[in-house]
């Protein structure tokens, strides 16, 4: 199971910059001093005054400024340049905005994932603004004989405030490029921000709304070839011969041949690609995996909640010797399947070889492993390979992962000229990377007042190899092991299954099957207790402020007592997420005695919300991600390989089924934490207990429509 493994690797290279120093402090250290390093780092950008790799200021005033995370629909071409803008006194109006390419300059990690976007640069980057404000008023003090004291800064101007005199920063550039960098500049206390908390129009709406925008699939070089691959239909087929002839007899077909254990059609278009797959004749030799089968796999995961031995996330009051003696235990188990992220734009890459290395043009979270990646399927030096990161189609973890740019490198080496690889919405679908399919089993006592007294939790959960040896079980056990919930004696623990399903991380990762068993349970804890779901909550979420808070403004929304008691069907779920404090509250009306979600509102506290417009657009979206999961979401095995090929099958929530969505974030001075994973997890749990309301049945295994 091979989960963030740039993480650990970025992690790994800032502790090598510390020395002398050991343990964490030293990790740390060096992480801060490469940091350091980067944003104090002069670069040569066509004579514009750039004190850093992420922003460069021109002499007419302009100010551009590289954007280093993927934008995937998030809003993060919009919120990130505001860190730097806000601490640079910017003119919002003077900025453009630019795409950081991997191998160009330093800038850090430009990986995408885990909702750190804001929370991992929310202080470089207003550092690296920082730094350039602090040089150009030095600029200005020196033109003026005046000190840095005498000096402030606002919309992109320097002004000396004893006189009034004003200085462009256009003005300003090149003086300022003489300046020294400052070590540390202070920055903004947030009553002091004018950009950072503020709705303005996204940036890359625009280019959308008009069709500029450029998607990796609208990449397009001077002699491309389009290429589609005919793939393996299961988990260990193999290529046992191929006949090229139909598939060259199609109008624009320029060449067939193997590639591994698939068949590349390269065209001079992609319908024409398309077309010579369709009509290429492929025989395939049986799989090693014919027998496996979605009931099969289920099957091994409902062992495993009772095997052992298991790796452990929480240990806490010897729980498994205590539950085995005690008469009265709840038990419940709850299912997920395995689910595709089925991205709008499907997987697709651009490469171009020449003498000079290798040009990589891709909708990716990972530029800097697509760049490791090519490098090696190219056998050339890292230094020879650039990354031009597209606007995303979409990713929701897919894009983390980097096979698709290696296919690419090999497709345009091999037929010497520029070649786009194209992913069938079929090839995504049924050969991308998976949300494992997960089990659960739950035990827990109550004491006299209703509260948990002993709660174990067993996962048991799908993995496409040997469990991970640096972090293993990090990722099925997230936001289980560390419930916010007061819980006197405790036990977390995973048991993998080893199937060929390819694992990869899905919107919320570990969160988004975890929070269903969890927050279903304590639903039913609260019932064996007698007790209101809300107020069962609020009870033990004594040392969680931030997330008593949510739930009770999730619940004042949804005017939670007095629905209820006026017999609405109500359901309640909270969470802490990627450093976010969630709850969520959904109605479920019957319609022709057939549940429908009419309803949800959400409290969030992310901390400083840094683009509200971006953060309420991102609970919306995740909210309407995960719901579509838990109606519908599954992802069928039969004879060793997926069922669906399209949304006729993996079925989407439409509009008319949309709810009304209602999203209230809590004012906060606290540092960001993530956003667009933290609304997933409390969807499922929420209807699923507003589910039992209607029903009067406890929904236990996902999607709640089995169809």
């Amino acid at each position: 199971m091979s989960v963030f493994k740039v993480t650990r690797r970025q992690l790994l290279i800032g502790a090598a910059g510390a020395t002398v120093v050991t343990g964490a402090a030293g990790l740390w250290l060096g992480i801060e001093r490469l940091a350091r390093q980067r944003f104090r780092q002069p670069v040569a950008r066509d004579g514009r005054f750039a004190p850093n790799a992420f922003l460069a200021i021109a002499t007419d005033g302009t100010i551009t400024i590289w954007l280093t995370r993927s934008e995937m629909g998030q809003g993060i071409q919009t919120a990130l340049p505001r860190l730097i803008a806000e601490e640079l006194d910017a003119d919002w109006s003077r900025v453009r905005i630019e795409q950081a390419v991997a191998g160009e300059l330093d800038y850090g990690s430009l990986f995408t994932a885990a909702s750190s976007s804001i929370s991992a640069n929310w202080i470089e980057l207003r550092r690296a603004g920082a730094v350039a404000r602090a040089m150009l008023v030095a600029a200005a003090g020196e033109a003026w004989g005046a000190g840095a004291a005498d000096c402030r800064t606002e919309m992109s101007e320097v002004i000396h405030v004893p006189s009034g005199r004003r200085l462009g920063y256009g003005e300003l550039a090149e003086a300022a490029a003489k300046q020294r960098a400052p070590l540390r500049p202070p920055l903004k206390e947030p009553g002091e921000f004018r950009l950072i908390g503020r709705d303005v129009p996204r940036t890359d709406t625009p280019d959308k709304v008009s069709g500029v925008a450029r998607y990796g699939i609208d990449v397009r070089r001077p002699g491309m070839r389009f290429c589609v691959l005919a793939r393996p239909p299961s988990w260990g087929s193999r290529l046992d011969s191929f006949d090229a002839a139909p598939a060259l007899a199609v109008a624009g077909v320029t060449d067939v041949f193997r590639l591994g254990e698939t068949v590349a059609v390269v065209a001079t278009t992609s319908y024409a690609a398309l077309r010579g797959r369709q009509a290429l004749l492929v025989k395939w030799q049986s799989g090693s995996h014919a027998a496996l089968s979605t009931e099969s796999i289920a099957a091994q995961l409902a062992t495993a909640l009772d095997a052992p031995d298991a790796a452990i996330g929480r240990d806490d009051g010897d729980v498994p010797s205590r539950i085995a003696g005690e008469s009265s235990v709840i038990e419940a188990r709850y299912e997920v399947p395995f689910l595709a992220h089925a991205p709008l734009e499907p997987m697709n890459c651009t490469v171009e070889v020449d003498v000079s290395g290798v040009q990589v043009w891709a909708p990716t979270q990972a530029p800097d492993d697509a760049r490791s990646t090519a490098a090696a399927a190219a056998g050339v030096p890292l230094d020879q390979v650039r990354v031009h990161t597209t606007l995303l189609g979409g990713a929701f973890g897919r894009r983390a992962v980097s096979d698709f740019v290696t296919e690419a490198v090999q497709v345009a080496m091999r037929i010497k000229a520029p070649a786009q690889v194209l992913w069938s919405r079929e090839d995504d679908m049924r050969h991308g990377r998976f949300r494992e399919a997960a089990a659960h089993r739950l035990r827990a006592t109550i004491d006299s007042s209703g509260r948990p007294a002993l709660w174990w939790h067993r996962i048991a959960s799908a993995v496409d190899g040997p469990p991970d040896p640096v972090v293993p079980s990090f990722v099925p056990m997230m936001g289980s092991s560390d419930l916010p919930y007061t819980l006197p004696a405790a036990r977390v623990d995973w048991r993998g299954v080893q199937t060929p399903v390819p694992f990869g991380i899905w919107r919320s990762v570990g969160h988004s099957y975890n929070g269903f068993a969890t927050e279903c349970f304590i639903d039913e804890l609260a019932e064996a207790a007698g007790a209101d779901p809300l107020e069962y909550r609020l009870q033990l979420l004594g040392s969680q402020p931030r997330l008593v808070a949510c739930l009770q403004r999730a619940a004042a929304a949804a005017d939670w007592t007095n629905a209820r008691r006026l017999g609405r069907h109500l359901g309640i779920a909270a969470t802490t997420c990627f450093g976010s404090f969630v709850a969520t509250v959904c109605e479920v009306e019957l319609q022709q005695d057939v549940p429908r979600v009419t309803r949800l509102w959400y409290a969030i506290d992310c901390g400083i919300a840094v683009h509200p417009d971006g953060v309420r657009a991102q609970v919306e979206g995740g909210a309407l991600f995960g719901l579509t999961a838990a109606l519908f979401g599954r992802v069928s095995i039969r004879e060793g390989a997926i069922v669906e090929g399209n949304f006729d099958r993996y079925r989407l929530l439409r509009l008319d089924e949309t709810p009304i969505i209602a999203v209230d974030i809590v004012d906060s001075t606290e540092s960001p934490g993530g956003v667009g994973e933290a609304a997933v997890p409390t969807v499922a749990p929420a209807v699923a207990n507003a589910w039992y309301s209607a029903t009067g049945k406890r929904p236990r295994r996902l999607p709640l429509l089995q169809t």
